[in-house]
């Protein structure tokens, strides 16, 4: 009989220090791999990712040879774990067309990285598999199998309430399985968006700016504002991290999900132009929808709420979501058409806008002008124009200080004017 092939690791001996790089390799992509396996897998059999992201580290590994840079590597490491999982839904899909009906998906606890990198050690040092053993074994357990079945099929019972019984487990356990799979997701991301290759765009005070994303997808970016991306943006993960306020034209066609973490919020698009607002301060998030739709959903959380085009909504710390009306709507979101507008707001809450868009350094002369309603619009164009319009508006008058930073103080009221003698 003609020797059956060996795995890779059997193939190659690999020295301790060969060892040492691969466990730190694989420890660094472990998350990445992890949740890119379970995308490609499907949720039915996401409890194969384990198995599918140590094999595509093996395989590529054996031909680490071939490639010049890191970059090189890791882009045929991510195309190694889509080939392994789709080598398993192929495995899969031939069980379930023998055995005629699917199986229940196991609950499998995700390994963390340590774990994972034992496991991988193991396999590395393991024995080889003898083929004519692992074959006579296969035999005997589908002949046990089989007289297990004949057995319990000879029992007579009433099928209906087991049948409702697993229509009721399906669901519970198809909604378990995308519950686990996103809160995966979710902790791959949270690593990446925290690791320090991460990348961070960002527009100061007074600033914004325009950038073309790795997937197409079109940011501008607001002023004191920043944008932190993974560094596998656009291949494995399309997921990026808001502070302040960003506008987004998502590329459609994209596999992946086009995903945006602000705040609490989750906020997930495809194909379609929206705004984030999410400053520190503000404690709420505001998602305003221009093209397309979104959904949003707050970490840790399963619901989700659709905002369609036209509308925005608000999301609070305690994760409550309510849509919110026009004038909330164009103080959030104005500056997209360059503008900012206020509507009845306080002139406290004017002035510190003013401050973030234009850069601007100025203050009341009297806290108690802070309370004063403000209804106004004016362009992003010029800082004297705004403040300006925002005296007028307000009723104030303009001065400086000793530092030549502007104050506003009430302005006085101009007396009536004096009334005509008739002749």
């Amino acid at each position: 009989m003609a020797d059956q092939p060996q795995s890779a690791a059997a193939r190659s001996p690999i020295t301790p220090i060969e060892e040492h790089e691969l466990t730190t390799s694989y420890r660094a992509h472990y998350d990445v791999l992890l949740a890119q396996a379970r995308e490609a897998l499907g949720g039915e059999i996401e409890h194969f990712s384990g198995k599918v992201a140590q094999q595509a580290m093996l395989v590529t590994w054996t031909r680490r040879a071939e490639f010049t840079t890191p970059d090189e590597f890791t882009a045929a490491l991510m195309e190694a774990t889509k080939g392994e999982a789709a080598t398993q839904r192929r495995k899969h899909a031939a069980l379930h067309s023998r055995e005629g009906t699917a199986k229940r998906t196991p609950h499998v606890t995700t390994l963390t990285a340590d774990e994972a990198v034992a496991k991988l050690v193991a396999t590395v040092h393991a024995a080889p598999v003898d083929h004519g053993s692992a074959v006579s074994a296969a035999h005997q357990a589908r002949k046990h199998h089989a007289a297990e079945h004949v057995q319990q099929v000879g029992r007579k019972s009433s099928w209906k309430v087991p049948a409702a019984l697993v229509v009721v487990l399906g669901i519970a356990i198809v909604a378990g399985m995308k519950w686990m799979a996103a809160a995966g997701t979710a902790v791959a991301v949270k690593k990446a968006l925290g690791a320090d290759n991460a990348r961070t765009l960002s527009a100061a005070r007074g600033q914004r700016g325009n950038v073309d994303l790795a997937d197409g997808t079109k940011a501008r970016i607001g002023s004191d504002s920043r944008l932190k991306m993974p560094n596998a943006f656009g291949t494995t993960m399309r997921t990026a991290e808001v502070e302040g306020s960003v506008s987004f034209t998502v590329a459609a066609g994209q596999p992946l999900p086009f995903t945006i973490w602000a705040g609490n919020a989750i906020v997930t698009a495809t194909g379609t132009r929206f705004t984030v607002r999410a400053f520190e301060e503000e404690k709420a998030v505001v998602v305003g929808v221009e093209e397309g739709s979104v959904s949003v959903s707050v970490k840790d959380a399963r619901e989700e709420t659709a905002i369609p085009a036209g509308q925005a909504a608000r999301i609070t710390p305690d994760g409550k979501v309510t849509m919110i009306d026009a004038p909330a709507k164009d103080f959030a979101l104005a500056w997209v058409r360059d503008s900012l507008a206020f509507a009845d707001t306080p002139a406290s809450v004017v002035l510190s806008e003013l401050g973030r868009w234009f850069a601007l350094s100025a203050s009341l002369a009297d806290s108690s002008l802070g309370a004063r309603a403000v209804t106004m619009r004016i362009g992003l164009e010029s800082s004297g124009d705004a403040i300006a319009a925002f005296a007028k508006a307000a009723n104030f008058s303009i001065g400086f200080d000793k530092q030549d930073k502007v104050v506003l103080s009430d302005a006085p009221v101009a007396p009536p004017a004096p009334a005509t003698k008739r002749r």
